[in-house]
């Protein structure tokens, strides 16, 4: 065993250590919070109108999950990039390396919006068979669909924001745009102040406006305001060719990976939406308390990833990477555990908030115990697998994994319960959820083996 920490520790025993994880944290889980809460306050202002138009919108969000996570790909592919630079205090590169990911992640946005434009049917399609879920998902999803790119450009600037540890300005931001997004989608879901009602309509033009207030936002403090970079509106316009590389280097295994969660994450809602529209609307409530409380290790995550990428950044020492990285397994534990503790302790109180009827209240319990007991792997793959590897550069051990481990044997042995041996749908979904088990045990095996480590600023 290795010991050659003063104190004879195989982890960080500094505090401060930990305290600046949390402070860092913060910032990141109060944003993560108030973008989740208005998606759990859009559904129960739809569960007041309709269970059927709650059901659509929880469907069609499925697709912006997806989409917001490519975009988080592209961003922390630039984030792992930013926070190594930044621990090199290498500015000019850093606002390359903004630029660069700005035009990558604006005209992927701009693809997605066209395809949606134009098959939003077709792409609803793959969630649902339920003909009359289709259609007003489809509504939904043409309108939401013009805020994607500006969305796009925000989240890839805040990541630059978050690699040089500007955290506090993803709260402000976000503090002004989720408030003004759940005032909005009030007003035009319902029709107050003399507007029409449009229902689930309602929704996607209160989040197109309420997005384009944070880009304006997020934008005027990264060209006028923020004075560690000095970045101007003609900085979008560089290109480096190693940077570029580099980016895509790093970047594109993490898009990829994300690819591959994201779409297998959505698998429980893809296989119950064609077995019953109560049970995917019981699912779908789950998740939605599962991402209310992810918002802790989310904002934990980032925080994780931007530390070590600094850390590898400085040309720290194998020893003390290999302390600081076991410690972020650590609190990914304790983070999780905590986290199904207080998932099983919320449940009952969380589902009174909805109007359901018993069954999919049943279900939808049930599928929240499962999440629960998953919860302390999640937290480990969450600051293993995730945020660790990736802050050094490795973002094609949790694309292999995931190729293994969710497409391979997770999905297709719950489509098979499901569609073929006709078993419950608790069984189904535990299945894809024991994914998050196995991944979890990857990225401590990867971890250990210290092979991942790569200083990317050489």
């Amino acid at each position: 065993m290795i010991r050659k920490q003063v104190d004879g520790s195989l982890i960080v025993t500094r505090p401060s250590f930990y305290t600046d994880i949390l402070i860092l944290a913060m910032p990141l889980i109060l944003q993560q919070l108030l973008r989740v809460s208005v998606d759990t306050l859009d559904n129960m202002m739809l569960g007041r109108i309709d269970q059927m138009q709650m059901s659509a919108a929880t469907q069609a969000q499925q697709i912006f999950f997806v989409f917001y996570t490519l975009c988080n790909g592209f961003s922390s592919g630039c984030c792992v990039l930013v926070s190594q630079y930044w621990g090199k205090q290498d500015r000019e590169s850093i606002k390359t390396l903004c630029a660069i990911g700005v035009q990558y992640v604006a005209v992927f946005a701009l693809v997605v919006t066209l395809v949606i434009q134009a098959n939003a049917e077709a792409v609803l399609g793959l969630y649902s068979s339920d003909p009359e879920l289709i259609r007003l998902g489809a509504s939904y999803l043409r309108i939401a669909s013009l805020m994607y790119v500006p969305c796009a450009v925000s989240t890839m600037l805040f990541a630059c924001c978050m690699g040089i540890e500007q955290t506090k300005v993803s709260f402000t931001t976000n503090a002004v745009s989720y408030p003004l997004n759940v005032l909005l989608d009030y007003c035009f879901v319902f029709g107050v102040f003399g507007l029409s009602g449009m229902g689930i309509r309602g929704i996607a033009v209160g989040a197109i406006i309420a997005r384009l207030v944070e880009f304006g936002i997020i934008a005027s403090f990264v060209f006028h305001r923020e004075k560690a970079l000095c970045m101007k509106l003609k900085d979008l316009t560089r290109h480096n060719r190693k940077l570029s590389l580099d980016f895509v280097k790093v970047g594109m295994p993490i898009v990829a990976h994300e690819l591959i969660w994201s779409t297998g994450t959505t698998a429980g809602s893809f296989i119950m939406g064609h077995v019953s529209t109560v049970i995917v609307t019981g699912y779908n409530l789950a998740y939605t308390l599962y991402q209310l409380m992810a918002c802790f290790m989310n904002g934990v995550l980032h925080a994780c990833s931007v530390t070590m990428g600094k850390t590898i950044g400085m040309g720290a020492g194998k020893e003390q990477i290999r302390r600081e990285s076991y410690s972020l397994l650590l609190i990914g534990l304790a983070g999780g555990i905590l986290l199904g503790v207080l998932t099983l302790l919320v449940r009952q109180p969380f589902l009174d908030l909805y109007h359901l009827d018993a069954e999919t209240r049943a279900y939808a319990s049930v599928f929240v115990v499962i999440i629960a007991c998953i919860w302390p792997f999640s937290g480990m793959e969450m600051t293993g697998l995730i945020a660790t590897l990736r802050a050094g550069g490795d973002g094609k051990t949790g694309f292999i994994c995931d190729i293994f481990t969710m497409w391979l044997i997770t999905i297709p042995l719950a489509a098979l319960c499901t569609f073929v041996l006709d078993w419950p749908p608790y069984i189904a979904i535990a299945i894809i959820k024991f994914n998050i088990v196995l991944e979890s045990l990857v990225g401590i095996w990867r971890i250990h083996t210290m092979k991942w480590v790569k200083n990317l600023t050489t």
